[in-house]
């Protein structure tokens, strides 16, 4: 095996993983991939890689190669969220659930790095749209994890049939910022792992039949995770914070009556791994997900754990129905409250069971608005 650098930035860890990964790999010539490009065209054994700069010419590559391509083809998609408008039709007229005809040979994970800098908000509305039309999301928040997601978005679509999303917020993982990572894991390693989990599932529950929130559980544990959903913190947490991607606040729940809760799989929605996983005290959930531009309106995670406190699962276990506040931001979450004076600022607010269900974090903290700063 060819030696793989110690410290490398999460760009090159997608790039990476889509080189060992991936038969076909298109990517958006951009400044911010350069190091995406440079791991895929150096890999030995390279998989065919496309450039585009437009969506139209994303559009463009992505059909021709599910149209031409007649064999189980692997392809890899990563481009910045600006590019990815036309992509969910596509996705939906090959790969949808109503579909009428066999799907394609060709499986797809897109992976999408979301930027921020000099916008109102770190916008994941679109993003969540394909979880809307019943496709995988999941989101990684490390360089680590930007190579692990991309081989498991990659191993999920082939075990699946279906696209899978793999998004990350950009700001939050510079281009320009290496880090220590080990990216000696194979995915054929992972998928070997999985094949032999699933057998074993199949042997002890007697049945065949398993279903997308169970393939992801077995996935996710093929990849070294414990579950779809994990938990940190406090086990007799009264307040509980919930994001998909991790916003590394867990160093900070010492010695507070707090938690954390970090879903690894969005869709389908691991409701057993969420009700297993939150303390049975719980009395606040704090969402930490930005999804809009502050229209003053409920996002996906929002909705979905409403839904999840109405079900009887979830009267069986709790004491009482927890409030769920959700917390909109200018400025990228995971930045602000990885600094403990901000983070600490903030839960003082959040805590209190009287905090309304929708909050602005900057006003939390006293910070301007984000339109109002030239850059």
């Amino acid at each position: 095996m060819a030696s793989r650098p110690l410290r490398i930035t999460a760009f090159e860890g997608i790039g990476l993983a889509a080189s060992e990964s991936s038969d076909i790999s298109i990517v958006e010539n951009k400044f911010m991939f350069l190091g995406t490009h440079a791991c895929l065209e150096s890999s030995i054994g390279k998989p065919k890689v496309i450039k585009v700069q437009t969506g139209e010419e994303l559009v463009k590559s992505v059909v021709e190669i599910i149209e031409n391509e007649k064999s189980n083809i692997r392809l890899a998609i990563m481009v910045s969220a600006s590019l990815i408008s036309g992509i969910l039709p596509v996705f939906n007229k090959y790969y949808g659930e109503n579909i009428n005809r066999p799907r394609p040979s060709v499986s797809i994970s897109l992976t999408v790095a979301i930027e921020s800098f000099g916008s109102s908000a770190l916008k994941s509305t679109e993003i969540l749209s394909f979880a809307d039309a019943g496709y995988t999301v999941i989101s990684p928040s490390t360089p680590q994890e930007c190579f692990d997601y991309t081989q498991i978005a990659i191993i999920t679509a082939s075990v699946t049939g279906a696209p899978v999303i793999n998004y990350f917020d950009s700001d939050n993982l510079n281009f320009g910022a290496w880090y220590q990572v080990n990216t000696t894991g194979p995915s054929k390693c992972i998928t070997e792992s999985y094949i032999r989990n699933r057998e074993d599932f199949i042997k002890s529950n007697g049945d065949s039949s398993i279903t997308r929130s169970q393939e992801m559980e077995l996935i996710m544990k093929a990849a070294y995770r414990s579950s779809t959903a994990s938990y940190i913190g406090s086990p007799i947490a009264e307040t509980v914070f919930v994001s998909i991607s991790d916003y590394d606040i867990g160093v900070w729940l010492d010695n507070t009556s707090t938690g954390y809760l970090r879903i690894h799989a969005y869709r389908p929605l691991p409701t057993d791994a969420i009700i297993a996983s939150l303390p049975k005290n719980v009395k606040r959930i704090v969402i930490l997900e930005q999804e809009s531009d502050l229209a003053e309106v409920h996002g996906h995670i929002y909705r979905d754990f409403q839904a999840i406190f109405k079900s009887q699962a979830f009267i069986s276990k709790f004491e009482s129905t927890p409030l769920v506040t959700e917390v909109q931001s200018t400025y990228s979450i995971p930045i602000i409250l990885s600094h403990p004076p901000y983070f600490f600022q903030f839960l003082e607010n959040i805590a209190p069971l009287n905090v309304s269900s929708l909050v602005r974090l900057d006003q939390i903290l006293g910070f301007p608005d984000k339109e109002t700063i030239e850059y």
